[in-house]
This record gives C-alpha cells, structure tokens and sequence, in this order.
C-alpha cells in the first residue's frame, strides 16, 4: 500500500541528533605511566578487572575501591571504577571516578573521552561538549570522540558545529555509519539537503539495519517530493522498527502537528 505523507509534518527534521547514545570506552594504558603498585593493590585491581568483565559490576566496585585504598593515586583503578559504575548506569558516581582519575593524570586523553560520554548519558551536554574538546585536543585523531562532540553539539543546537565534528569522524573513520546518519540529520537542520541525502544514503549502504538512518531517509524524500523513494524507506523502516514506523506516520499525516517522536 503507498502511503501518501503530508508535508505539515516534515518541515522541520523530526529525529533528534543522536539516536542510541554512545559507550563508554576501555582506555588504553596512559604512556607516562610508571607507577609503583604494590601486590595487593594489583591483585585487587585485575580481580576487578575479571569481575567486570563476568558483568558482575558490584564486585568490581569493591574491589576497585580497595585497590584506590591501598593506593590512592591509582588512575588506572579510578578509571575502571568509573567503567564500572557506568556499566551499572551509575553515571554520576562514574563522574566523580573520571574526574579523580583526570586530577591525578591530567593528560590522559581517554579520560576526558569517557568523561564526556558519561556526560551525555546525563544528559549534561555543555558539561561533555567541555570534556569532549578537551579529549581531542589532546588526540585530534580519535574519531569516536569527533562523533561523540558532534552529539553533543547536535542537542546544544550547535549544527554548524556538529555537521564539521561528523564530517572530521568520518574522514578519519570513514566506515562509521552512524556519523554519516548524524552527518545527514545536520545537513537537514541546515537546509544542506544534497548533502543531507548523501549522507543518509551513505548510513543506510553501510548499516542497511539501522531503523533510525531509514526514518531519516524517508523524511528527506518526503521533504524532496519523491513520495516513491519515501514510501520504499518508510516501508524499510516498517520492517525493522514498526513502533517507530507508526510514530513517523502519525507525524507525517495531513494535517497532522509537528512534534518530536
């Protein structure tokens, strides 16, 4: 059956920036480390390490709260904490860990980058935005936190900003699908509709499962006036997502009100 969809509501781009928020990342050993650890606090330590890794999160906590006892200035063990507490949607406790960890070294970039991600989970945009310039000033090369600025740009309604943080995640990744369906919801915003339908197409080719690069697609076609391209897409989106796909119709019903699915 072709649906026949209204042009009320699709005037303005309905998916907010971002879809499934991002996770958090297991960093890498910072290059200046050269810390003294004693047995005990590197038993506790890689046994919150195993634990966490068997998702038994409480356990981990535990035990990597007590390696920071006998070692208060174990980053590397306030870092773990702070994945732990974040695995259990712990997101202020994970933080504070993030931060301790950023007071004793300053300059390990994937502190910031999951600092930022914790952020964003809170919903604290302005907060990650912060952490997020800060990681890739220390890594310009980290394609994750590009995507992950752009995010938070997206919700401050920075688009101008977001498209450049996408655009500069997929030179340096350019598989990252969901960076190109984020690259495409900013052109949208900004009335970049050519680029905007690039991108899309490009999300879709590369994760033709993702239901949300789909709904985007369909609102471009719609948008654009091409009801059979829209219709395909909608159909698609149906298929993979059909709670999603009734709030698109019942956005895009004649005469239906704009509103944010």
């Amino acid at each position: 059956m072709t649906r026949k969809f209204g042009l009320k509501g699709i005037c303005l781009v309905v998916l907010l920036i971002g879809g499934a928020l991002p996770a958090l990342a297991q960093p890498d050993r910072y290059d200046e480390q050269n810390e003294a650890v004693s047995p005990a606090a590197l038993a506790q330590f890689q046994k919150g390490e195993r634990l966490a890794k068997n998702d038994r999160l409480d356990e981990a906590i535990a035990a990597f709260q007590q390696a920071i006892t006998l070692k208060p200035d174990y980053v590397q063990a306030y870092q773990q904490l702070g994945l732990a507490y974040a695995g259990g949607n712990r997101y202020p406790e994970a933080v504070q860990a993030f931060k301790e960890a950023h007071r004793l070294q300053p300059r390990w970039g994937q502190v910031y980058d999951n600092l930022g991600v914790a952020y964003i989970k809170m919903g604290h945009w302005q907060d990650a935005r912060d952490a997020l310039a800060e990681a890739i000033r220390l890594h310009p090369d980290n394609a994750e936190a590009h995507y992950n600025l752009g995010l938070a740009n997206g919700k401050l309604k920075r688009d101008q900003e977001a498209r450049a943080q996408f655009a500069e995640a997929i030179r340096l990744d350019p598989a990252m699908a969901k960076a190109h369906k984020n690259l495409g919801l900013a052109c949208l915003n900004l009335g970049l509709l050519d680029q905007a339908r690039k991108s899309l197409q490009a999300a879709v080719r590369l994760d033709p499962k993702d239901p949300q690069a789909h709904y985007a697609l369909c609102v471009y076609y719609a948008r654009a006036g091409d009801t059979q391209a829209a219709n395909r897409e909608f159909q698609a989106l149906k298929q993979l997502d059909p709670k999603l796909a009734e709030k698109l119709a019942n956005l895009m019903r004649p005469g239906a009100p704009v509103k944010q699915p």
